[in-house]
């Protein structure tokens, strides 16, 4: 699978170096150790080439809520942007290289307009604005130089060694009870369940790191042929179905099967070899009933019995969210303002509540009009990083899953912030050309 070359090797151990530094900085509250972890992943990120950036950034989302010196202070994963940002600018002022101009104008124009709705509304620009607004702007800068020499094998490595990592290293701090500021763990005892949610302080964001994850490796898994490398594959997905399951997430349950059942149907009709389908399907099923017997599931499969025995009408199976979704139509009703001009990106909600859905959020934040700046900023992203090969019906479907993976969720999380909202959008853009490149390899294989 992983065609990657020694110094890409080289920085996933020094990432893994760098957490394993973190982690112990923070079990053992050593200033010194989490200041070592922190100049280590900022080292890394402004120092090595420029095409890993992404890959990094990947490795460490789920890490992010660490990457403090104390809980309540500002991640130092969002603060390393502007040094990029800087150097970027600084590299293309260097060597004169001419920018387009129609990779700044939306951004600039979808700047202004939420600068001036914000101060319309009477509403101070904070931080976590102009966090926003940067990677407007540098994210079309940095794929503008870089698209060709990301490799979606790599960020695939990168963003399940990240995914797992975490996930160990989360279940382990648990035990530490100075880290609860840090680690959610959520339990109902009447119901008998107990909820974890990693570094992060809701079980679903939590489930979205391993749902894309899981997608990406079955992706990967199609062009793998070493029996060693679809073993280590396998393994790493039922691992991440195990941690995900820790979130006992109806969301994370219901994408999983959805996803399941699609890269099945994908599996049965794709183009490859009958001994590489049954090869797969006996290690599949070896794997499967090792850890099913465990009894590792089945503490699990009991929580989600109990949470699905609680459903019995659409609030309760989207925990109130359905219900948050109408309090923010009925609002749009009433505010046809805000309905298409939207807060320009302020920290305020309706009746102090959050949405709890991306696509709500967007609009209350942006407006319509807004969001079809918004919408129109991901197209030019898009077009500037697609290879613009057409993909077969099977590829189509594939991408469909990762797609269902990361954007389903949105549903029933506000992402609009977070930078999910960016980097594992850029992601499933990447695949796109992962998927249609080794599509065109086979069509000229085939030909051949």
């Amino acid at each position: 699978m992983y065609r990657i070359k020694q110094g890409e090797i080289r920085l996933l151990f020094l990432s893994i170096a760098c957490v394993f530094i973190l982690s112990v900085g923070h079990a053992i509250s050593s200033i010194t150790l989490i200041l070592m972890a922190i100049a280590l992943f900022m080292g890394m990120t402004l120092f090595m080439d420029k095409r890993y950036f992404l890959p990094i950034m990947l490795f460490f989302l789920p890490w992010s809520p660490v990457l403090k010196f104390s809980p309540g202070t500002h991640s130092f994963y969002s603060m390393i942007v502007p040094c990029l940002f800087m150097l970027l600018i600084l590299e293309y002022f260097i060597k004169n290289k001419k920018y387009k101009f129609k990779f700044i104008f939306i951004p600039l124009f979808l700047s202004a307009y939420t600068l001036t709705i914000k101060l319309v509304n009477g509403i101070i620009p904070g931080n976590s604005y102009f966090f926003f607004i940067l990677l407007i702007i540098f994210i079309p800068m940095y794929l503008h130089k870089y698209k060709d020499e990301i490799n979606f094998e790599t960020c695939v490595l990168f963003i399940t060694a990240g995914v797992l990592s975490a996930c160990f290293a989360s279940k382990i701090l648990m035990t530490f009870p100075h880290m609860f500021a840090y680690i959610n763990v959520y339990t109902w005892k009447r119901m008998g369940l107990t909820r974890l949610s990693g570094f992060y302080g809701d079980a679903n964001f939590y489930s979205v790191h391993i749902l894309v994850a899981i997608a990406c490796l079955l992706i990967t898994l199609k062009n793998t042929k070493k029996t060693i490398s679809i073993m280590v594959q396998l393994l790493s997905v039922i691992t991440l179905i195990y941690f995900g399951m820790l979130s006992v997430s109806k969301m994370f349950i219901l994408c999983l099967v959805f996803m399941g059942g699609i890269w099945f149907f994908c599996f049965l009709i794709d183009r490859q070899s009958l001994k590489y389908k049954l090869k797969f399907v006996l290690f599949s099923i070896v794997l499967l009933i090792a850890f099913f017997s465990s009894s590792l599931f089945s503490e699990q499969l009991n929580q989600y019995m109990i949470r699905f025995s609680m459903v019995s009408d659409a609030q309760s199976l989207t925990t109130g969210r359905s219900e948050l979704v109408n309090m923010y139509v009925e609002y749009f009703m009433g505010n046809v303002n805000t309905l298409f001009f939207g807060m320009g990106l302020s920290p305020v909600y309706v009746n102090g509540y959050s949405s709890h859905n991306t696509i709500i959020q967007m609009i209350y934040q942006l407006g319509i009009l807004g969001s079809i700046l918004m919408f129109g900023w991901w197209r030019m992203v898009y077009r500037g990083v697609s290879n613009k090969i057409k993909l077969s019906f099977v590829n189509s479907t594939y991408l469909f899953m990762i797609g269902l993976a990361y954007f389903l969720p949105w549903l029933s999380l506000e992402m609009l912030y977070f930078d999910e909202f960016f980097y594992i959008t850029i992601l499933v853009f990447v695949s796109k050309n992962y998927l249609s490149s080794s599509q065109a390899v086979k069509e000229i294989e085939g030909g051949a």
